[in-house]
């Protein structure tokens, strides 16, 4: 997105680090006592699936490849397939700009922000999907300052695109958080991480709140059947993240921070077929050890410490005695509290998401990487063949982002009645209508014409250098009637000048927009590839291999109690061919609170938890998936609500209608290949302690 923060996680997982395993086995855990070996009869057996692979692979000239194959044949005249070579890349781009149009927290907002919502525009963005990297096609960055130099946590993600999460039609939704400095650790899936990989029990933060919806660790898919709506304003998915008063609530837990209690940022989502919360995010999440991350910062990037060494600087060393447990913290502290690094560096746990409203300044917008592009000259003539996006057009002005709000604590206040176990009916009725505040137009710049031509820039060692076609996409933002909207504005563009050609010539300085037949074949023929497999999601019991002193802990996933846990897997299929296995857990035994209820016994206590599973219950009663929570745009003429892919919409089994929650437990592509690589945390020194 055009901001330098906002769905920063994606720029992090740039490429999927995929291995080639041909098949699932079990783990020999008999030498791990932290690898509980999943029993044959379960998920371990995973169904293989087959199908055509989806996999296009690209057409190029030699000279655009390397390691070309002796015995390569070409294709057509002298293009060759990139399966003859090593490695092909198209030698110019484009970079597709939604740029122009700003909108920012209101002054009357205050200076605090406990959530944003917004309904966004689902339409496709490419026929084909690059693969330098992933596309943010719109959505949100909500940081804090905790941390000096650098967002601590962070609420991002909106509508992606990349096939390494699957072939989807649609773009998908990514509702997702990272926290410790986009630690590897950062349960971005409920159970996986970053580069898709499966993540300790000990680190996971992630909780399921609905019954009758899949999130998936491959994210939010759209049906690929449904009505499009292309010419009559597209279909769109209401959004938001918002700090809820969930966990802790029901004693009154208060926060050191500046906020009103314990916050519980929610992910609630609007669409034709499911509207309500769907995951969220304890209040512990954003601060779990904090201190021990807080210390291997500094010993890493103060005293470049390499573990089992001992550090001549007592400060350093005071940092060394905690992590071996020789000192108390409050000991530790002493030693350092008067050292510049401590005061400058030092992560603040007080202004965390988990206890302090989030930083004002909430960018929306897009994260576009560059877009292959290929030349070729014939009888003396230079022609462009190219990628544009495949905007909205019909109308003078097409919706993009709509009514985009923030709220203040108001939101909190709102619902506290609600999230007790002893909430009455009536508290359910309460929705985010008139609790939200429009976000202000900071902007509106015109960024050039609609196809910028800067000359056939050969790309650099860095890819993201020398566009030669930046595609401009005219954006608008616009306060009206209490609402703040981004809208694609062609009110200055006739509407036969929208389509944005995908051939030109060169002609001096400029490019003309040509016909497919107007230019040579061996350019129409040219095509860079897409992604080889997607990604499968690994269970966390198969193909584990672990060092005899990491503590990498699988604990959290074994299913032995009925009243907590089903053992049965299940599965279900999406429009792009992924299988889903998951089980039905009891609210307060789902994977997560193992964590939680081992991280903090004092807070997640027996009786607790059972008030929390109480107010879960009542929640599945009133808000079944059917009822809205957020401020739809007022204007609903040509709005139309994108459907959920079918195959995440659950119903419940005969007895686990309330209280009981799908958790997703691997993910199956009919052509991805399996990510069986695990997080290891590391430094430039060498590993750290992982606890």
């Amino acid at each position: 997105m055009q901001f330098s923060r906002t769905l920063k996680y994606i720029s992090l997982g740039l490429v999927s680090l995929l291995t080639l395993a041909g098949c699932v086995s079990s783990v020999d855990s008999s030498n791990s006592p932290q690898v509980t070996q999943q029993p044959e009869s379960e998920q371990s057996d995973s169904t293989r699936l087959t199908g055509t692979s989806g996999y296009l692979p690209g057409t190029y000239l030699p000279e655009h490849c390397d390691g070309v194959a002796p015995e390569a044949i070409p294709v057509f005249e002298n293009l060759i397939s990139e399966l003859d070579a090593e490695n092909c890349i198209a030698p110019y781009t484009s970079v597709i700009k939604m740029q122009g149009a700003e909108v920012i927290t209101a002054e009357l907002a205050g200076p605090d922000v406990f959530g944003v919502s917004q309904y966004l525009r689902v339409y496709r963005l490419l026929e084909r999907i690059p693969t330098v990297s992933s596309f943010g096609q719109w959505g949100q960055w909500i940081g804090n300052d905790a941390h000096h130099s650098l967002p601590f946590n962070s609420i991002e993600g909106g509508l992606f695109v990349d096939d390494k999460m699957g072939r989807s039609y649609y773009p998908k939704y990514m509702a997702s958080a990272a926290t410790h400095g986009y630690s590897g650790d950062s349960d971005t899936g409920g159970g996986w991480g970053f580069y898709e990989r499966r993540i300790s029990c000990d680190v996971l933060g992630r909780v399921t709140l609905s019954n009758k919806m899949l999130v998936p660790p491959h994210l939010i898919s759209f049906d690929e059947n449904q009505e499009g709506f292309e010419n009559d304003g597209g279909i769109s998915v209401g959004t938001a993240w918002a700090a809820l008063p969930i966990i802790g609530n029901e004693f009154g837990a208060v926060s050191p921070g500046d906020s009103p209690g314990l916050l519980t940022w929610t992910f609630v989502i609007d669409s034709a077929n499911y509207s309500g919360p769907l995951i969220a995010y304890t209040p512990q999440h954003w601060n779990l050890r904090m201190t021990r991350w807080n210390i291997l910062e500094m010993l890493e990037s103060v005293f470049n410490w390499t573990v089992g060494d001992s550090i001549a600087d007592p400060s350093g060393q005071a940092l060394v005695d905690f992590l071996s447990e020789e000192i108390t913290e409050t000991e530790m502290l002493v030693k350092i509290q008067n050292q510049s690094w401590y005061k400058d560096w030092w992560a603040d746990s007080n202004k965390t998401h988990g206890v302090s409203p989030a930083e004002k300044y909430v960018p929306t917008g897009i994260e576009m990487p560059p877009v292959p592009l290929f030349a070729m000259e014939e009888d003396g003539k230079t022609f462009i063949k190219s990628y544009p996006p495949k905007v909205p057009n019909t109308f003078d002005q097409e919706p993009i982002a709509q009514n985009i709000q923030t709220f203040d604590a108001k939101l909190i206040s709102a619902f506290t009645d609600t999230f007790k176990s002893t909430a009455k009916d009536s508290s359910w009725k309460k929705t985010f209508k008139d609790l939200g505040i429009p976000m202000h137009v900071e902007r509106n710049e015109r960024t050039g014409p609609l196809v910028e031509f800067f000359g056939l820039k050969v790309m650099g060692e860095d890819y993201y250098d020398g566009s030669t076609i930046n595609f401009n996409v005219p954006l608008l933002a616009a306060t009206q009637k209490g609402e703040t909207s981004i809208v694609i504005d062609w009110t200055s563009t006739p509407k036969a000048e929208r389509e944005i050609a995908s051939y030109y010539e060169v002609v001096g300085e400029k490019v003309i927009g040509v016909t497919e037949s107007e230019v040579p074949e061996a350019l129409r023929l040219l095509d860079y590839g897409n992604l080889e497999n997607p990604t499968n999601l690994q269970n966390h019991f198969d193909n584990i291999e672990l060092p005899g002193d990491d503590t990498f802990n699988t604990d959290c996933w074994v299913c032995e109690d009925p009243n907590g846990c089903d053992k049965e897997i299940h599965q279900t299929t999406l429009d792009d061919g992924s299988v889903i296995s998951y089980r039905w857990y009891r609210f307060i035994d789902q994977p997560v609170f193992w964590n939680m209820k081992r991280e903090y016994p004092e807070f997640y206590t027996n009786s607790y938890l059972a008030d929390l599973q109480m107010t879960m219950e009542n929640m599945h009663r009133n808000w079944d998936g059917s009822v809205n929570l957020l401020e739809r745009p007022a204007d609903q003429a040509r709005f139309h609500l994108a459907e959920i892919d079918h195959g995440l919409i659950l119903d419940p089994p005969a007895g686990k209608e309330v209280g009981w929650v799908p958790i997703v437990t691997q993910v199956e592509h009919p052509d991805g290949v399996w990510q069986d690589e695990i997080i290891q945390p590391e430094s430039d020194n060498g590993p750290w302690l992982r606890r």
